[in-house]
């Protein structure tokens, strides 16, 4: 795979003195779920933003680049600290090539680059709530099934020149082909038109777990919609910087970005 992504946990929870249970993969870019036996007084996690639910569960996000080791430690109410070291299995990512967009598309006008600036900004709020959602427990499915044409991580070059990372999952799949809704949520944010992602959801799973569809053509479902997993949401398309149809599918907890692929099973 061009970025070395396979999906699946690691083996069975490991747990740690029972106060401690961790699930999934520490990865480059993946994404565990946790939960305490006991009464938090507090985390220490640096370079991480970890919001405890009343029930004592939280997810766990390793970035792109996180380092090979990263240490989380727990103070419980009776005093008790626990340490866990997490041993972050390091990726590659093959550069991806992308050529014959649209010149204004790589090199962006001023207007282009502010207009940018805001949505994004508007965006990381958006993804930077926490709900009490907790629909990433039954897991998650290909919101659209067909090859994957490029993957989360890779640096891209675009007409030739520097163009950044890719954050999300390319499907390549036609205009007006059926959007599905990976896992339960809400539909918190939905425009038309936004500079180089073009039409866009976003969907909050929970616990600050998002969804986020670009490229789209068209709406199945409006903001504040409650969705199910399997349900349309939207069609695919071509707006915003794309050079062909697909569906680019990013998630993100808060602010870190994860690898979709590294939540589902291969697509069949």
């Amino acid at each position: 795979a061009a970025a070395s992504a396979d999906a699946g946990d690691a083996g069975p929870p490991a747990a740690d003195d029972g106060r401690l249970t961790v699930a999934g993969r520490a990865v480059q870019g993946g994404l565990l779920r946790a939960k305490l036996n006991g009464k938090l007084r507090r985390m220490a996690f640096p370079g991480h933003r970890v919001t405890v639910s009343d029930e004592g569960e939280f997810l766990i996000a390793f970035s792109r680049n996180a380092p090979a080791q990263e240490k989380l430690t727990i103070t419980f109410d009776d005093g008790q600290v626990l340490e866990k070291l997490f041993d972050v299995e390091q990726r590659t990512y093959e550069i991806d090539k992308v050529d014959n967009l649209p010149e204004n598309m790589v090199k962006l006008d001023m207007a282009t680059r502010v207009k940018l600036t805001q949505t994004e900004k508007k965006l990381d709020a958006i993804r930077n709530k926490y709900t009490k959602k907790n629909c990433y427990k039954n897991g998650f499915i290909w919101p659209s099934k067909g090859p994957v044409t490029s993957r989360y991580g890779q640096p891209r070059v675009l007409n030739g020149t520097d163009g950044g990372v890719h954050w999300g999952v390319d499907i390549a799949v036609p205009v007006g082909s059926p959007v599905r809704a990976p896992a339960c949520g809400k539909v918190v944010f939905v425009e038309k038109e936004l500079p180089l992602s073009g039409h866009t959801m976003i969907i909050d799973h929970g616990h600050g777990l998002t969804s986020t569809f670009i490229h789209l053509h068209g709406f199945a479902a409006k903001v504040n919609d409650e969705v199910k997993q399997g349900q349309v949401v939207a069609t695919v398309g071509m707006t915003g910087r794309t050079n062909g149809p697909h569906l680019d599918w990013r998630m993100n907890l808060f602010e870190t970005r994860v690898d979709p692929e590294l939540l589902v099973t291969p697509a069949k």
